[in-house]
């Protein structure tokens, strides 16, 4: 496939932990909380949508379900909640709500087990977050009942940052809240206040709306997706040993989905990590094969940077400049 993608992604650790007692009791019933969604849309199809508020700054508070992070919405005449997702490029709806959707051809998911099926696409007339307004969104829709499964919460569906294309995301997983700055077209904000120089500014790169940051391992540089949607960080499995024998693994499994594939997951913790000059360690991780991911991406990727990540600081998200600004967690030492 060509042009631009859309894509998302929701790895859940739940999935690691239904898998190891499968192995056990030797059933396959599990299903992979790895989905992607492949699509070949004509350009800003997924963003042909007006926001709608009258505000320069926004708190809104969030709610965790395990790792993810969730926002109470309204979407038409369905409440409940939306994760946000920073790996997607756009809106994806619950199919258990939402009916009634155009079949869409050459569209399908498919996740790293192999499952695949058929999507549709469905115009939301309008879509509020606390103060924030949207109307006539272009959302895919897919099956969604898994993750409600897992995380034992109404799951409406989840969204991708483009939907705050015109702010400044702040995320504070600390204090469960969100804050949203408007911007003007020079990409600053509109409401000014005095604030601390970040401890770190990165570029991020934007393809296909969405974002990825340069991180290292071992000195070698390595491109990272950023992606709120994972509860752990992912690295590929295709990086070389040396970098690979950085990570302490604590468990292997088999992930088994819902078609006839099954695939081998390492759980470990990340030892030799640095994003720009600053370090981090301890942070949870995967190693799997991505090269779904990078077919899906349309780019090559080493990584994803997952909620382990994002509970290390305030993060700030500057979509029009395309800067991440990260204030880190100060720990006390005796």
């Amino acid at each position: 496939m060509t042009g631009k993608r859309f894509i998302y992604l929701v790895l859940l650790l739940f999935a690691f932990n239904i898998t190891l007692l499968a192995e056990q009791t030797k059933t396959k019933n599990e299903h992979s909380d790895w989905i992607v969604i492949f699509s070949d849309p004509q350009p800003d199809q997924q963003l042909g949508f007006e926001t709608i508020s009258d505000f320069e700054s926004l708190t809104i508070p969030i709610k965790r379900a395990g790792k993810l992070i969730l926002l109470d919405a309204l979407a038409d005449s369905i409440s409940g909640s939306l994760i946000l997702d920073t790996g997607a490029s756009g809106l994806v709806l619950n199919s258990i709500y939402f009916r009634d959707g155009r079949p869409k051809k050459g569209y399908q998911t498919g996740g790293i087990t192999g499952r695949v099926e058929q999507i549709s696409q469905k115009t939301i007339k309008s879509l509020q977050f606390d103060e924030v307004f949207f109307e006539n969104i272009q959302a895919d829709l897919a099956d969604l009942g898994h993750l409600e499964a897992a995380r034992q919460t109404k799951i409406i569906g989840f969204f991708g940052l483009t939907m705050f294309r015109g702010f400044e995301v702040v995320l504070n997983l600390q204090q469960n809240l969100i804050e949203l700055h408007r911007l003007n077209s020079s990409g600053n904000r509109l409401n000014i206040r005095p604030m601390a120089k970040p401890d770190l500014e990165l570029s991020m790169y934007n393809h296909n709306d969405v974002y990825f940051v340069e991180g290292r391992i071992g000195n070698k540089r390595y491109t990272f997706c950023l992606d709120t949607g994972a509860e752990v960080n992912v690295l590929h499995n295709y990086l070389p040993d040396k970098i690979l024998n950085t990570i302490t693994i604590t468990k292997r499994s088999t992930l088994h989905g819902s078609g006839q594939k099954s695939t081998e997951v390492f759980y470990g913790v990340m030892n030799d990590f640095k994003i720009g000059d600053v370090s981090l360690n301890g942070m949870q991780t995967i190693i799997t094969n991505l090269n779904a991911m990078n077919d899906a991406y349309g780019i090559s990727i080493d990584g994803m940077l997952g909620c382990a990540f994002f509970e290390q600081g305030v993060f700030h998200f500057n979509l029009k400049k395309k800067q991440l600004g990260i204030y880190f967690y100060k720990t006390d030492t005796p």
